[in-house]
């Protein structure tokens, strides 16, 4: 069934327009085919010759491992050498050509085989590589890494070839200098915002972010070696290897570890446009970009070195590759689909969204095009095998340890965790628990105010001009239900909303939201550029003053969302609250002394040594808990040899502090105010 055809954007000229935005709009093409037989045996001897030097590299790994291998590099490498030899022996004086009859009959066969069977078994194979290399410590990191990547590139290559019968499709509107150079200055305007000071903006250094950072040290440290299980919080450990190489590169520091997330912050912003380009349009594609590159809540996780901003990444990426799969009905871009998404789940638990958002698309296609729905039932099977690729060796440690997988469920979710029961038990009707967590979080959007510690901005995701726009659009979204990219954007917000929010306890937290970061922008601009464009109808504006309105539009709300960030919000100091504040300074403060000390920590319960944002920011510090309160000096333990002590004290602690002058007297009071709030911090004493 056809749907409607996209109405053009107000900004372009009609030549412009996607024409073909849906892939409801665009008929199922008729298939060219090359009359002439395809010979094989090339390709495919090449290939094998490919799988006999992988599996002597593998053997020789063994044999170089630590301890060695010997049974096993022996046999890999025994197995390559008669691999070789039968290659050598089968290859053909001459071609099949010139007479079929000289050619051996394996020859002969790989003649006929088509060579994308060879690549999915060589990915198949791969990938048992990387499931064996994965639980063998020899093996990891990098042979385990190698061979899943491989699995995946052997499989992408294989789907490609099934993409050999070419497909007619209409051609998008080509890309001009004017256009690449605008998005790339607009890209740089993104790194700009997001790179700029970010060891120092936000000030605070969070908790979470210090533990990420020293399990990327213990990449580095050869501590943490196999990238395919779970680390910290149930985080999978790919991320961590990915933030050790940034640690490499830009520096072993805070700058270092937050310059990954904002580089991943800033590549999607170009993703945005070529995603919304040939479905909406380039005027709107580029106003959603610019809207994304200034959007406060995506610039604050862009500047974290934490790993919710991969999810609106390889959610755009996924959903690029679906509908340019259907709507080129291109098998490469459907294994991409699939392979993306198994990828997506080696990061942040939201990413678990777009594979379920991806088989709603499918569901959805059913019913509004059955018949681009029977091309793509067959292909399925290529989409399920790239995800279970791209997820990779994952998969066996979250058969073998199925609570990793739920652990953050356990934690937060409203079922999982004793909330709903607790609520129940407290006589609140399910009913009005159902609209409470519904009404927070769909609210999250415009009128309920983050309540996570991660941003705590005060106000909605978005500001109120483009909640209005955002409504507005939602409502054109509904009734443009049965076109795929007008429904893939409402799936995309209730999916969040739901799984993100509703099913989860203190809803609404930011963190959860930051996929839909690139969906929200997209909206605010479709709704903006419909009004312009009737009341351009309505009072007769020419073309370039609708464009004109439109870019002011967009730039008084790039003006609003930067000020408020770095004007408003940055000062506050607001993110990680005050705890996090205190543990920043304080870090700071011990880095800066100059001789060795030792820390003795009068802060718990509230505030730890152990604390990430202390291990991470003075790694090299030593020190100790005082869990329980001193009332006589004697219980002070004396430091260790040649440091000398520092006592860190919080203000409900401050008391002990006349105990332990009296343990070490003459020395010097310290107190730390916070910059936004007039309070004290912590005290720190120092002993001459």
């Amino acid at each position: 069934m056809k749907s409607v055809a996209p109405v053009p954007p107000a900004i372009e000229d009609e030549d412009d327009a996607p024409e073909h935005g849906s892939p409801s709009t665009e008929p199922v093409s008729s298939v060219i085919t090359d009359s002439q037989p395809h010979s094989y045996a090339s390709v495919n001897l090449f290939l094998l010759l490919l799988a006999t030097l992988a599996l002597a590299w593998i053997g020789q790994a063994f044999l170089t491992g630590t301890p060695p291998n010997l049974l096993a590099g022996g046999a890999l490498l025994t197995l390559a050498g008669v691999a070789f030899v039968a290659l050598s022996a089968w290859i053909p004086k001459h071609t099949m050509a010139d007479d079929p009859r000289a050619a051996p009959s394996i020859v002969a066969l790989l003649d006929r085989l088509p060579a994308y069977y060879l690549l999915f078994a060589m990915a198949l194979i791969s990938s048992g590589i990387a499931f064996w290399c994965a639980a063998t410590p020899a093996l990891r990191p990098v042979p385990a890494l190698i061979a899943w990547l491989a699995s995946m590139s052997f499989f992408l290559a294989g789907a490609r070839l099934l993409d050999r019968r070419r497909e007619r499709c209409a051609e998008e509107t080509p890309w001009d200098r004017r256009e690449v150079l605008a998005v790339a200055a607009l890209t740089l305007l993104a790194l700009a915002l997001r790179m700029t000071l970010i060891d120092t903006l936000p000030q605070n250094f969070g908790g979470d972010e210090g533990e990420m950072g020293m399990e990327a040290r213990g990449v580095l440290e050869g501590r943490i070696s196999n990238p395919f299980v779970t680390g910290w919080l149930s985080h999978p450990t790919l991320w961590f290897f990915l933030q050790a190489l940034s640690l490499s590169v830009f520096g072993n520091n805070v700058f270092g570890l937050r310059a990954l997330s904002a580089l991943i912050g800033t590549a999607t912003i170009p993703l945005l446009y070529l995603f919304a380009r040939p479905l909406f349009g380039r005027g709107v594609a580029f106003g959603a970009a610019t809207l994304l590159a200034v959007f406060h809540f995506h610039i604050h996780f862009s500047r974290l070195g934490v790993n919710n901003i991969v999810d609106p990444l390889l959610a755009l990426s996924a959903f690029i590759a679906f509908f340019t799969g259907v709507r080129r009905l291109s098998s490469l871009a459907l294994g991409w689909t699939g392979v993306i998404c198994g990828v997506a789940q080696h990061f942040y638990m939201g990413s678990r969204l777009t594979p379920v958002v991806i088989a709603v698309l499918v569901l959805h296609l059913s019913i509004v095009d059955w018949q681009r729905f029977r091309w793509l039932a067959p292909r399925l099977p290529l989409m399920i095998g790239g995800f279970l690729l791209g997820f990779g060796p994952l998969i066996a440690h979250f058969i073998n340890n199925p609570s990793a997988f739920t652990a953050r469920l356990a934690m937060v979710g409203v079922v999982q965790s004793g909330w709903l029961e607790q609520k129940l038990a407290e006589g609140v009707p399910l009913a009005q628990i159902i609209i409470d967590q519904m009404r927070q979080s769909f609210g999250a959007y415009t009128f309920v105010p983050d309540r996570s510690a991660w941003y705590d901005p005060k106000i909605a995701l978005l500001d109120s001009v483009s909640a209005i726009l955002l409504v507005l659009s939602v409502a054109l979204a509904l009734v443009n239900w049965r076109r795929s990219e007008w429904f893939l954007l409402i799936a995309w917000l209730t999916g969040a909303a739901v799984l993100g929010g509703v099913l989860l306890v203190n809803t609404p937290e930011s963190p959860r939201y930051v996929t839909t970061a690139p969906a929200l922008c997209l909206l605010v601009m479709l709704a903006l550029q419909r009004i312009i464009t009737l009341a351009g109808a309505t009072f007769q504006l020419t073309g370039q003053r609708r464009a004109l309105v439109i870019i002011a539009t967009v730039a008084l709300l790039a003006g609003w969302n930067l000020n408020f960030y770095f004007r408003d919000y940055i000062p506050r100091r607001a993110y990680g609250w005050t705890n996090t504040e205190i543990v920043t300074k304080l870090s700071h403060y011990v880095n800066a002394q100059e001789a060795p000390v030792y820390v003795y920590m009068f802060t718990p319960p509230r505030i730890f040594f152990g604390n990430g944002t202390i291990r991470f920011v003075a790694s090299g510090i030593e020190g100790m808990d005082v869990r329980d309160p001193v009332t006589d000096p004697a219980q002070i333990m004396p430091p260790p040899d040649g440091k000398r002590p520092l006592f860190i004290f919080l203000p409900e602690r401050e008391a002990e502090l006349a105990v332990v002058q009296q343990r070490f007297p003459g020395g010097t009071v310290e107190r730390f105010q916070g910059e936004w709030e007039p309070v004290v911090l912590f005290i720190a004493y120092t002993p001459p």
